[in-house]
């Protein structure tokens, strides 16, 4: 089933074809009676399904053939996409460590639902739209949403589950799976944006020592506190210098190994549900960590960040280093022994942007760049973000006006696409092999 976020409006024009039979079938003159399109293990396809994702197919554009044979050719097509992700519910219903909670469908169909309705100007052309569709309620429309967020639910942590497995190993296409693939997809693609390359140095601006010490001494204060009972969530939203989880009551969610700095990694895994860390140390600050649950791969964990205090005197110091390199760069230094010195690496920054669109630049990167030529040195640029303050020193290594896409433009990101397209149709015909379908189209 096609995701509601994707289809947007649409999907209450879907919705129409999706509502069950009974509720259709106003006039009471004639019956209509479903037919199996295709029977997939212990469950059945209806033809109405079928008919349901032709509409779709309609009302985002597509032309339903009116020959017979054409037409038949398409909802074959539909009907072997509906038969995977039948194939795919069933596999995720039958895998024990999956499990989808009331409360997470729940969070979906919230999110969904309010995603959905702000589209429209009122409430009642909202429910207009609904009576439409042939939904009697939106609380009508809710369980039919509901359904549909379940299964999608189900399906993603069932790709989550066979991607760990190493079921979903990317197989690589050839030279001519590629360009074929370029030649079908060039009409739909956008015009290529105008584009900069650059490699940077990021000078970091660091807190003096007092002001390590003073965070390190209030974070240990608050692990205390902790440790003694006081509430987690409470205290986050007092003293935490993360505005992103601050007012969550630093929850930062589910989140997989890779998706942190080492020292806050290696700190989250180590714990067990429901233990306070001591202040773990990262260029962020200092963090106070307690894990909620866990998995093997991932941990729903919350922290508290604290922050030593930066002053005007230690942004002046990072900002002679910034100079410094600058100057350094002009007169030809080599880029790579003045990283090795001043660049950031422990904070992860990147020291080689490539091809990257002008017009998503952060602002004051895309008003430095502006005009520059390959070659030019720019900076120091000072950026304050997450809380860090930096200075970046950049080298313009290429630029490019807008444009059509060429082949070699797309050639990583069309044999990605494909290599994880072979590996689904691989795995999923490992489920068509290993389950019972009759198709009766």
């Amino acid at each position: 089933m096609r995701s509601v976020r994707r289809i947007g409006v649409m999907v209450l024009a879907f919705a129409a074809s999706a509502t069950p039979a009974a509720l259709r079938a106003q006039d009471t003159t004639f019956a209509v009676v479903d037919r199996i399109a295709a029977i997939v293990g212990d469950s059945v396809v209806p033809l109405s399904r079928v008919e349901e994702e032709l509409n779709v197919y309609r009302q985002q554009g597509g032309t339903v053939p009116q020959d017979p044979e054409g037409r038949q050719a398409l909802m074959r097509e539909v009907l072997d996409k509906l038969i995977d992700e039948q194939l795919m519910l069933q596999a995720a219903l039958r895998d024990t460590t999956i499990a989808v909670s009331e409360q997470d469908v729940q969070v979906a169909v919230e999110g969904a639902m309010r995603e959905i309705r702000g589209q429209f100007a009122s409430e009642l052309e909202f429910r207009r739209q609904l009576e439409e569709s042939n939904f009697g309620s939106s609380e009508e429309y809710r369980r039919w949403l509901t359904d549909q967020q379940r299964r999608e639910l189900l399906r993603s942590q069932l790709l989550q589950r066979v991607q760990e497995r190493g079921d979903l190993t990317p197989l690589a296409p050839n030279e001519k799976e590629l360009r074929a693939f370029y030649e079908q997809s060039k009409a739909q693609l956008q015009r290529r944006p105008a584009t900069v390359s650059f490699r940077q140095i990021v000078i970091r601006v660091e807190a003096d020592s007092a002001a390590i010490v003073a965070a390190r001494t209030f974070a240990d204060s608050l692990v205390r506190e902790l440790r003694n009972g006081a509430d987690f969530a409470l205290l986050a939203r007092r003293h935490s210098q993360d505005a992103g989880s601050k007012e969550q009551g630093g929850d930062l969610g589910w989140r997989r190994r890779g998706d942190f700095v080492p020292q806050f990694e290696a700190a989250a895994f180590r714990l067990k549900p429901g233990q306070i860390s001591d202040p773990v140390r990262t260029v962020f600050g200092f963090h106070i960590i307690r894990v909620e649950r866990s998995q093997p791969a991932e941990v729903q964990v919350r922290h508290i960040l604290i922050q030593p205090a930066v002053t005007d005197a230690d942004r002046g110091r990072a900002r002679g280093q910034a100079e410094t390199v600058a100057q350094a760069l002009i007169e030809g230094a080599p880029f790579d022994s003045l990283a090795a010195v001043y660049h950031d690496y422990a904070g992860q920054e990147q020291l080689l942007i490539e091809g990257f669109p002008r017009a998503q630049l952060p602002p004051l990167y895309r008003d430095a760049v502006q005009g520059a030529a390959i070659g030019d040195v720019i900076g120091p640029i000072f950026v304050e973000e997450q809380g860090r303050a930096k200075f970046a020193v950049i080298r313009v290594t290429d630029t490019r006006p807008e444009g059509e896409y060429e082949f070699e433009d797309l050639r990583d990101q069309l044999r990605n696409t494909l290599a994880e397209q072979n590996a689904m149709e691989r795995y999923l015909r490992t489920l068509r092999n290993a389950t019972h379908i009759e198709v009766r189209l």
